[in-house]
């Protein structure tokens, strides 16, 4: 059951009266005076009156919120002075002309506006707290905005980078597809064309979430392959390294496309032998590190060029989404190609 919010205005200026009725009791009590017991009761009375004398200055207040400051502090003053000389009014009536106690000159204006003056700080005190708690509750408002506002844009961003996966995917398939078909191998074309369509039921079907069970990161990469198979035929083998209790773990949806397709672009396509890539998952002290190596080499036997555009993507949806948490390495792999690591705190569907 969610607990109602707390009003702080309510609380502040409950504590602020009930202080100010206890120092006074206490100050009178230590001084006995006659009819003490009608004294306390009377001041209570005063103290309910100043308790909703500050609701009122509070509601002023609020209704200046969108005033300049200085024209705030000017009608607090000035407000304060009102509720001094209010309260120092009212304290004459009800202790002096409403069943007196005792006989009592009447109020001059020396003791009116010495009796205000005394309670102005008390009004002035509550002003200055309903200034306090409206900045930090302003500033509360501002903050989640600036978090919601945030999130709003990573997730913009983290989707713009994800979904730049596709069309660089798509061009190169076609840009295959065209030339079986001008190469009259219409039965390797009509394979990639199911593949594709299989691949892209898979990834565009539905909208992705950010982040799904590497299962289903698998499968897609496992169908994108089959595509790559059609275009390669026996120089590409694919390999998968998943142990069974990792594939419900959770990884960025579609976060080893681009380094299976850096491992196509350079270990298959610029190789003649047959080359292997091979997916592997591991888990390690509440960390999970997904590998996508191949062992081929480009036609001078260096590894692979620097980070491409796909793989700086990888590194900012990374960013994105874990921030420091998350690494992506990638270098030689021995005694030939290439490997590309990423490492993402554990997290399970």
């Amino acid at each position: 059951m969610r607990l109602p919010r707390v009003n702080n205005y309510l609380v502040a200026n409950f504590v602020l009266w009930t202080l100010t009725y206890v120092i006074v009791t206490a100050r009178m009590m230590a001084d006995p005076m006659p009819h003490a017991g009608e004294m306390a009761l009377r001041r209570l009375a005063m103290a309910i009156f100043g308790f909703a004398a500050c609701l009122l200055i509070g509601r002023i207040l609020s209704a200046l919120a969108d005033q300049p400051i200085w024209r705030r502090l000017v009608a607090a003053v000035v407000l304060s002075i009102l509720g001094g000389f209010a309260y120092a009014y009212l304290n004459y009536v009800v202790f002096y002309l409403i069943a007196p106690l005792w006989k009592v000159e009447p109020l001059s204006p020396i003791s009116l506006s010495f009796t205000a003056s005394m309670f102005f700080w008390t009004f002035i005190s509550w002003c200055a707290l309903y200034f306090a708690i409206r900045y930090e509750e302003e500033l509360k408002e501002k903050n989640l905005r600036l978090l919601a506002s945030q999130a709003m844009a990573i997730d913009a961003q983290n989707r713009m980078l994800r979904y730049q996966i596709n069309p660089h995917f798509l061009f190169n398939t076609l840009n295959a597809l065209s030339s079986l078909i001008l190469a009259k191998e219409n039965e390797r074309a009509e394979r990639v064309v199911l593949s594709l369509s299989s691949f892209l039921r898979h990834t565009l079907e539905k909208e992705l979430p950010d982040k799904a069970p590497l299962s289903d990161e698998i499968e897609a990469q496992r169908q994108y392959l089959l595509i790559e198979q059609a275009r390669f035929e026996d120089r590409l083998n694919y390999v998968e390294n998943i142990p069974a209790d990792l594939r419900d773990a959770l990884a960025p949806s579609l976060i080893l496309q681009p380094l299976v397709e850096n491992a196509v672009k350079y270990g298959v396509a610029r190789s003649n032998a047959p080359v292997t890539i091979e997916i592997s998952a591991e888990a390690s002290n509440g960390r999970l590190r997904l590998t996508v190596s191949d062992d081929g080499k480009d036609g001078a036997g260096h590894a692979p060029p620097k980070l491409g555009l796909g793989l700086e993507n990888v590194r900012r949806r990374l960013e994105l989404i874990y921030g420091k948490a998350a690494e992506l390495t990638c270098g030689p792999r021995r005694p030939q190609g290439f490997l590309a690591s990423v490492e993402i705190p554990l997290e399970r569907a």
